[in-house]
């Protein structure tokens, strides 16, 4: 069996014409499949893990789905606090939630088994499973025949930055709750929503955040203020069962500078 290979994303935050921080997010999510296409064309599945459209309305969803038309490989999608469940389903269809209606899967690759995780709240900046989420993920977990990676919009840790302690995962202590009783099978948890590459671990399970293709933040340890750095490069992840575990690498594919190679 080959080894798993998987492309995240999260945080495209499309819309139609009008740029965000001087970039066009279309625009960049193009470039981010074109690099796709060139360089990672045999990878098992591309991920993104929410915050896809940035007004959650129907045309952008439109566009969205026409970008990624391109993938040569199969795509899985789950929503993040910009987003708008009903408009999305009314675009890409129930293809992409299950029978509670909620926009999340489970995809088995390789070794492991991919779940993708709806913690969209409606009005809220904050992410939440609620309405039933958090029992049926651990009872699919608990069945699980071989390690779970679980992919979702906000982050499940702490972040230590004032901005995200009100738009965060509002129910995170009962999340790692029931992520202690399942930690030995749990192996990664991959997370978007917050522009930058914030690594930790809860429950003593390594989770990572994933960057944007569009654009980046900075951290401020001392306010409750989100600081963008527009001239960051943007990025998407890569990741790869060793046989051993997990390399994970972040991949700045609008990266147009000089490269050099030594022996």
């Amino acid at each position: 069996m080959r080894n798993m290979k998987l492309l995240v994303l999260s945080d495209l935050h499309v819309t139609t014409g009008a740029p965000i921080h001087g970039r066009d997010p279309v625009t960049w999510l193009t470039r981010a499949v074109d690099h796709i296409v060139r360089c990672h064309a045999g990878a098992d599945r591309c991920l993104i893990v929410g915050d896809l459209a940035h007004h959650g309305r129907v045309a952008e969803y439109r566009a969205l789905k026409a970008a990624l038309e391109r993938l040569p490989m199969p795509y899985g999608l789950t929503l993040g606090n910009h987003d708008d469940r009903g408009h999305f389903l009314s675009v890409f269809g129930s293809d992409f939630a299950d029978e509670t209606g909620f926009v999340q899967s489970v995809i088995d690759i390789g070794t492991y088994r991919c779940l993708l995780v709806d913690t969209h709240r409606p009005g809220s900046g904050a992410g939440s499973l609620d309405n039933g989420r958090l029992e049926r993920l651990e009872a699919m977990i608990a069945g699980a025949d071989r390690p779970c990676l679980l992919f979702m919009h906000h982050p499940p840790i702490d972040t230590c930055l004032p901005a995200f302690e009100t738009i965060g995962l509002i129910d995170r202590p009962a999340f790692a709750a029931m992520l202690a009783a399942h930690r030995d099978t749990v192996a990664g948890i991959f997370f978007g929503h917050c522009h930058m590459p914030i690594n930790g671990t809860i429950e003593g399970i390594p989770a990572f955040g994933v960057r944007s293709p569009v654009y980046q933040s900075l951290p401020d340890f001392d306010r409750p203020r989100f600081l963008a750095g527009p001239d960051l490069l943007p990025a998407y992840s890569l990741v790869i069962e060793t046989g051993s575990g997990l390399a994970i690498h972040a991949i700045e594919f609008g990266y147009s500078g000089s490269i050099t190679a030594s022996d």
